[in-house]
């Protein structure tokens, strides 16, 4: 049957990288790499905001 498979839907627009969401889902793009972004992180860790594994997961890009 015709639905029995998902339709892929190709990525088309550019990777958006806010304030809010330094990190996008890509893990070739260079943001997961930005020192400045992830001393923020991990700043928040310190200061009891997100847990390691939150911290791991967002800068990963796959923490809402």
């Amino acid at each position: 049957m015709l639905f029995d498979r998902p339709i892929p839907i190709p990525m088309v627009d550019d990777l958006v990288h806010t304030d809010h969401a330094p990190f996008c889902s890509d893990p070739t793009c260079p943001c997961h790499e930005e020192s400045v972004a992830l001393d923020t992180v991990a700043t928040m860790v310190e200061d009891g905001l997100l847990t390691p594994d939150e911290a791991t997961r967002f800068v990963q890009g796959r923490q809402l």
